[in-house]
């Protein structure tokens, strides 16, 4: 279930599927998931109904982590995409 979508600056979308607890984004060869790929959960690779996301200027992806009452931040591995 989609909440929310963000463009980067290369014109990638990055999808907020709060109700899969994942943050899935678009590649050359189609979508994947990025961050919370495991389910949801409380360890520092999972998120529990993410609400929106932004990016600093260094790449970083920053995730509202609703009920883990949170902010948590990511790097974006660009070489995989």
């Amino acid at each position: 279930y989609p909440t929310g979508i963000v463009l980067d600056s290369n014109g990638y979308l990055f999808i907020i599927d709060s109700y899969n607890h994942r943050i899935v984004a678009s590649s050359s060869s189609g979508f994947r998931c990025i961050v919370g790929c495991s389910g949801g959960g409380s360890t520092a690779s999972q998120l529990s109904f993410p609400q929106s996301m932004a990016f600093d200027s260094y790449g970083n992806i920053y995730v509202t982590d609703r009920n883990n009452s949170r902010v948590q931040q990511f790097t974006l591995q660009t070489n995989n995409c």
